[in-house]
């Protein structure tokens, strides 16, 4: 059953990042986890773009229009794990 799985911690730059970028929206004693909701947190189309550059920035990746969707930012659990996949992915430059 799934009570069972305990939610797995966020990477620590990543949820930096995030904090960041979500400008004080998230407050300090909040605790994220991989299945919050992000949207409750007022994620918006220009927290996006700033996500999308700092990620970029500090993780070394490009998140491909093909997966770009505005469901990757529903949760950081979900925007990990796209990031994650792209920094595996081996670089062909």
């Amino acid at each position: 059953m799934a009570e069972n799985f305990a939610v797995a911690a966020l990477n620590p730059e990543f949820e930096a990042v995030l904090r960041e970028c979500l400008d004080g929206l998230i407050p300090p004693g909040v605790k994220l986890q991989e299945d919050s909701d992000l949207a409750e947190f007022g994620i918006d189309s220009l927290t996006i773009v700033r996500l999308l550059v700092a990620i970029e920035d500090v993780f070394l990746v490009r998140i491909p229009d093909e997966v770009m969707a505005f469901e990757i930012f529903a949760s950081p659990g979900a925007l990990w794990n796209v990031i994650s996949g792209l920094m595996e992915e081996p670089h062909e430059h």
